[in-house]
């Protein structure tokens, strides 16, 4: 299977690309702001590699179904209080990266999980929109 971002052409971008970037190391970072942009990246491409070897079937604790929606989720720390969600699809022969954004590790409100559903349901309209054109895709 291959792995690819799904592209917004309203956007012009590739949602979970476009979150990603800010992992990306400049030379203003202090060393340990570039370890661990490098620490949370490389996990994240771990995770994405072993859904890929895993023919992007959800494989507990990597990846799981997103209950209510058709897509599913990975989940990476970003640090005690945060939590990095990438919700993705199979279709056909390509694992489809939807979107990714941060929730909290443990929701505490009515607000925080509507916050997450509202999030969650922009994830659910890529993939709709992504199976409308199939070919809005980048590759990983």
């Amino acid at each position: 299977m291959e792995t690819v971002y799904f592209y917004d052409k309203d956007l012009k971008s590739c949602p979970v690309k476009k979150y990603l970037k800010q992992y990306l190391i400049n030379n203003k970072d202090k060393e340990s702001v570039v370890k661990r942009k490098q620490k949370i990246l490389a996990d994240i491409d771990a995770k994405i590699q072993y859904v890929q070897d895993n023919q992007g079937r959800p494989t507990p604790p990597i990846s799981k179904p997103l209950h209510g929606y058709s897509c599913f989720e990975i989940l990476n720390p970003k640090d005690a209080k945060t939590v990095i969600r990438i919700l993705y699809f199979r279709h056909q022969e390509k694992i489809v990266l939807l979107y990714a954004f941060e929730k909290p590790s443990s929701y505490k409100t009515d607000r925080d999980k509507k916050r997450v559903d509202k999030q969650n349901k922009i994830g659910e309209e890529y993939l709709n929109i992504f199976k409308l054109n199939p070919k809005n895709y980048e590759k990983y």
